[in-house]
């Protein structure tokens, strides 16, 4: 492909991840799919010019706001500084492949972008206006430093299968396979691998010897402290990530429940638990639930509420989405996640443990909700995140107290939020 046929395909594919509102790896995907012409080094120019629009559009979208433009897909990728408008004239001319010429209140837009001295920290943190103040909330004096972690690219993290083999030896299996293999800092199920690494054609993977996980998610599913022979149940199961941690912790004994109310992302479970070797584990579809809470009300030795959240610790996963925040949406999710509380706090038998986690570094959806639920449920109270965790995980290196605050800057992680509540014997 040329420059200019590479550009054309950037345009319609930021063009459908604005339209469509879908994620941008899924987007990608189905551009390549129906592109098989576009050779591998092809698919990688655009793809990195479809990420570098993504990581950059706070600025970009002020650029053109400044100049008086609306923002559109094909400006979107123009509003770059550091290229000059010449050059884009010379790359849409129009031909076969080429994006169509740029008529000249584009070329007048591109001419008079301001300089991006002047620009406000919510352009330079890549995020909505709307959004910076809860960022403020959340990360104080460390706002600039986190919102530039939040905007980076992150690294690919797996999770070990306990169930099928060690650390030691998938890492000596990784490096022999000439991948820059490591143990994840905080996490002792992890490893931290090339982002390049293609995990669907890997023999570890295919076997169940592995999965992707953000070291993150592996601490707040090891909170959960799920052992053999309990009764445990992940209520917002999803495609199950941490339901696969919990039954390796179980090491297959006890009863393990894994319900959600999203019938296509509940659908991957039953695959990815027969690929793990997972046998003691029970998947309920959503309309089960009311049946559930009342059979299983009172029972659960530990309950872990992952609960659906604006998704804000995972933005530098999916920099797109944050351009998705609508404060009306914000408010339905907090509703939903106190009654996914309630519902959780049912199911605990005395003496038995609620986790609350959420993959969002906002307050109003992490300690905001904590102190809420304990103002109407006294029976529970937090536990130190060190009784916890015991002498698995060395909690100095992370933070002390009760609630477990995760974020790119500091941890080198999603931004998570987790909290382990007991209810009172």
């Amino acid at each position: 492909m040329t420059p200019a046929a590479r550009l054309a395909a950037s345009i319609d594919i930021i063009g459908s991840i604005l339209e469509r509102a879908a994620a941008a790896d899924r987007v990608l995907a189905d551009w390549q799919k129906h592109n098989r012409y576009a050779g591998s080094k092809d698919r990688r120019a655009i793809a990195d010019q479809v990420y570098a629009v993504l990581r950059d559009q706070g600025m970009r979208r002020w650029r053109l706001e400044a100049a008086g433009a609306a923002v559109t897909p094909r400006l979107l990728v123009m509003a770059d500084a550091a290229t000059p408008l010449m050059e884009w004239q010379r790359l849409c001319d129009g031909g076969k492949y080429a994006p169509p010429v740029l008529d000249d209140a584009e070329a007048a837009t591109l001419a008079r972008l301001p300089s991006d001295e002047d620009a406000p920290l919510w352009a330079r943190g890549n995020l909505p206006a709307a959004v910076l103040p809860l960022a403020e909330a959340a990360f104080g004096s460390d706002t600039d430093m986190e919102l530039a972690a939040l905007n980076g690219r992150a690294p690919l993290d797996l999770r070990v299968n306990l169930l099928k083999a060690t650390r030691e030896h998938l890492l000596e299996q990784l490096r022999g396979e000439e991948i820059a293999a490591a143990p994840t800092p905080f996490s002792p199920l992890g490893i931290r691998v090339p982002e390049k690494v293609r995990l669907e054609m890997n023999m570890l993977y295919r076997d169940g010897l592995i999965e992707p996980q953000d070291e993150a998610a592996q601490l707040a599913g090891l909170l959960v402290d799920a052992r053999p022979g309990m009764t445990v149940v992940d209520l917002c199961a999803g495609a199950g990530g941490k339901t696969l941690l919990l039954a390796a912790a179980m090491r297959n004994q006890g009863e393990l429940h894994a319900i959600d109310n999203d019938p296509r992302r509940l659908a991957r479970l039953p695959v990815r638990l027969a690929r793990a070797g997972v046998r003691n584990t029970t998947v309920h579809q959503a309309d089960d639930l009311p049946r559930f809470l009342q059979e299983m009300e009172g029972r659960a030795d530990r309950v872990l509420l992952d609960v659906p959240c604006t998704g804000s610790g995972t933005w530098r996963r999916n920099p797109e989405a944050r351009w998705r925040y609508d404060p009306a949406s914000l408010d339905e999710v907090l509703r939903r996640q106190a009654g996914l509380l309630d519902d959780g706090a049912r199911l605990v038998k005395p003496g038995g443990v609620l986790v609350y986690a959420t993959c969002s570094v906002l307050p109003v959806e992490n300690g905001d909700q904590i102190d809420r639920f304990l103002g109407h449920h006294g029976e529970f109270t937090e536990l130190p995140l060190s009784e916890v965790w015991g002498n698995t995980i060395t909690v100095q290196r992370i933070q002390s107290g009760t609630r477990l605050s995760l974020t790119p800057y500091r941890h080198g992680t999603d931004g998570f939020f987790a909290v382990a509540l007991r209810r009172a014997g």
